[in-house]
């Protein structure tokens, strides 16, 4: 009998980790008849799906609900295909360099401190939702030119477009409608009076409202679909593994104690958390053209979900691949940051700044335990983490 594999089911939704064992032990891309879908689990099709450039297409969306359920795709970088992508992503390429995030460290390390003496003398905390996601919401504005620390209030919004209730199939509550409008009313808002006001405009909102490509600008719907991806993906996956490395280092004393013991290992086990519990669980592509991957044939116009979640976790890759060991001498290569063209453009500030943030925070605690009876996970297709982390914690003396 066949695995009766729906990233949509309940049981798909809430932990797929059994599911993806046992698709990769199946040795080949799994078909998902219902939706006509390829889904990569293992690492190596993973890898080999990522490398085919010229047979993927994006302009159907990322998203498994894009992608399996035809809904809105919105406008960025991220959905289009080759010298497209490239330039318009180019836009603001430079601003994700390691240099460049190297020099945006001392701001990172202010906003967290800040943000942790908020806490700070209160002995607990949610680190996901009163100091991590903060963290990115505020960044994330930053970086757009949003005024003041609006990029905070979006984000609320945004937590709302992404719940799923149970037995919810995509983005098709009435939550989810409303926030998306209102997140578009404001929005739009603000691009109408920097319209009118161009010298108002600041940062990745100014570069996409003044870019020209090929003789082509943004029109304000372009731009309006540019800001509330890069909201989204500035600040959604960061926090996730911020909260789960709290919560894996509780449930392993010895390897909690060596960190605390010692804040270079940080790194190190930021890095295995974001391996082991990967938050962008699988991202969609369309096949552009016909191809191969382990003997299993794609056709053109077939759905494809690269399954990250799965490849991070794969026997074949890594040693104890079920084991959280921030020892371990096989991190990489690892999914966590994607692969190939649309590799995740912001690598290297999610692991910078979420570094810093763990940083600014241990190095004023002698101790901490996680409440784990009031640990709150995210229910969804698309990502997987946790979006509630209470911590108790003593201070150093």
């Amino acid at each position: 009998m066949g695995i009766e594999y729906d990233p949509y089911s309940d049981e798909a939704m809430t932990d797929a980790t059994e599911f993806y064992r046992q698709m990769r032990a199946e040795g080949c891309p799994h078909h998902i008849e219902k939706y006509d879908a390829w889904a990569f689990t293992r690492f190596d099709d993973v890898k080999s799906a990522s490398l085919k450039g010229k047979c993927l297409d994006f302009t159907h969306g990322q998203t498994p609900g894009q992608v399996l359920l035809g809904e809105e795709v919105l406008e960025s970088f991220s959905t289009k295909n080759g010298a497209e992508h490239r330039k318009w992503r180019g836009v603001i390429a430079g601003d994700f360099t390691q240099q460049a995030v190297q020099a945006q460290v001392p701001r990172y390390r202010e906003l967290a401190r800040r943000l942790w003496l908020e806490n700070r003398d209160r002995g607990q905390l949610d680190v996901y939702r009163d100091y991590a996601n903060r963290f990115f919401c505020i960044n994330a504005g930053y970086k757009l030119g949003l005024p003041g620390e609006d990029g905070e209030r979006y984000r609320a919004l945004i937590d709302d477009i992404l719940h799923r209730e149970r037995g919810q199939k995509g983005a098709t509550s009435q939550r989810n409608q409303q926030a998306f409008a209102e997140l578009a009313e404001r929005l739009g808002a603000y691009i109408a009076e920097i319209r009118e006001h161009p010298e108002r405009a600041t940062g990745f909102t100014k570069a996409y409202m003044e870019a020209e490509i090929d003789g082509r600008r943004l029109t304000d719907h372009e731009l309006l679909l540019y800001m509330i991806t890069l909201l989204i993906v500035g600040s959604e996956t960061t926090p996730m593994v911020i909260a789960a490395f709290f919560y894996y280092l509780a449930q392993h004393p010895e390897q909690k104690a060596a960190v605390l013991a010692d804040h270079s290992l940080i790194r190190q086990a930021f890095l295995e958390t974001a391996r082991f519990h990967q938050p962008t669980n699988m991202l969609a592509r369309t096949a552009l053209d016909d191809f191969e991957i382990a003997g299993q044939q794609i056709c053109k116009g077939q759905k494809l979900l690269f399954v990250y979640a799965s490849a991070n976790r794969d026997e074949a890759q890594f040693d104890r691949p079920d084991a959280f060991d921030i020892f371990r001498s096989d991190l990489e290569p690892n999914m966590t940051f994607g692969m190939g063209s649309h590799v995740c453009l912001g690598m290297h500030v999610g692991i910078e700044a979420g570094i810093i943030i763990i940083e600014e925070m241990l190095k004023d605690i002698e101790n901490f335990d996680v409440e784990f009876d009031k640990v709150e996970r995210a229910y969804g297709e698309h990502l997987s983490g946790f979006i509630g982390m209470p911590v108790r914690f003593t201070l150093k003396s």
